[in-house]
């Protein structure tokens, strides 16, 4: 992907804006990240590729780059308005900073985390900028879930898949790997790339983790507790592929194997689950400050 930006900036012929459709995993984050440096990055080498050395590159993943910013959305789970326009304290908007003059670089970028958590009216607000965009300015959006963008945003934005880790190939180098293990940890690592001991110390906590839900119908306490670690990201990650499973073979009219609560649960209420617990997992990937141990007391009084 890299070189297909090269070529564009080589031509001179870098499209306004991009909606890079991912995952939301480390390695899809890098990547974006990259693409970021080559468009800013002071000192290409002959093919148009980031030098990583200049200060531009440097400052990127810091968010100190006065060329570059990122868009979350806030504890709402939401992005308004008024993170566009500026209304919040210390936000300038996105047209006021795309519209300055660059400080480092020759371009500006302004990159839209979860750009599907748009309200229609901020939705609305960015389609007026993508139709008149200021000069040597560029928006990357980035969302796993497009669908839910304006047919109108869609069509002024140049599409980008970005496939995940295929759990088909990790599963052939490692026979120890199952599904719910890969799709419970493909967002927040790279699994291809762990050393094996480190790869292990994820799967004791996988198994662990599993165990505990298993024994959720004899004490939310334990889990309350024990949950609330430097790791509770990959375990909402595990709890959230255990309940896709359970809905899925319910769905199928087959047998629950999963021998927990979740198999007592009917579809809407699964489903309902599901949703707040994925909200609560984007609170924390975007790091809004959150009670985590009250969240997650919330969520799970929701299948008691």
């Amino acid at each position: 992907m890299t070189d297909f930006f090269s070529s564009k900036i080589n031509y001179q012929k870098i499209s306004h804006s991009y909606l890079f459709e991912c995952d939301g995993s480390i390695k899809s984050n890098e990547l974006i990240d990259n693409l970021v440096k080559q468009v800013l990055c002071t000192n290409k080498d002959k093919n148009f590729q980031c030098c990583q050395k200049c200060k531009s590159c440097h400052s990127i993943k810091g968010l100190s780059n006065p060329d570059y910013v990122e868009v979350f959305p806030d504890d709402k789970e939401k992005i308004g308005i008024g993170l566009l326009r500026g209304d919040q304290d210390k936000n300038r908007g996105i047209i006021n900073i795309l519209s300055e003059t660059a400080l480092l670089s020759e371009a500006k970028i302004v990159k839209i985390n979860n750009a599907d958590l748009m309200t229609e009216e901020a939705q609305n607000y960015l389609l007026k900028i993508l139709e008149e965009p200021p000069n040597k300015s560029y928006i990357f959006l980035l969302s796993a879930r497009p669908h839910r963008l304006k047919p109108t945003i869609l069509s002024r934005t140049t599409k980008i898949k970005i496939p995940p880790i295929s759990f088909e190939k990790l599963a052939k180098e490692n026979k120890q790997l199952d599904k719910v293990f890969y799709n419970s940890f493909a967002r927040e690592i790279d699994i291809s790339s762990l050393p094996k001991d480190e790869l292990n110390n994820y799967l004791s906590l996988y198994e662990e983790t599993i165990e505990s839900i298993e024994e959720f119908n004899y004490s939310k306490h334990n889990i309350l507790n024990s949950w609330n670690d430097d790791y509770l990201k990959f375990r909402l990650g595990i709890l959230r592929e255990t309940i896709f499973s359970v809905i899925c073979e319910k769905l199928k009219n087959k047998e629950v194997k999963q021998k927990s609560i979740l198999s007592t649960l009917d579809e809407n209420r699964l489903f309902l689950f599901l949703e707040e617990l994925i909200t609560f997992q984007s609170l924390l990937a975007n790091k809004v400050a959150v009670n985590r141990k009250i969240q997650l007391d919330s969520i799970l009084d929701l299948i008691q």
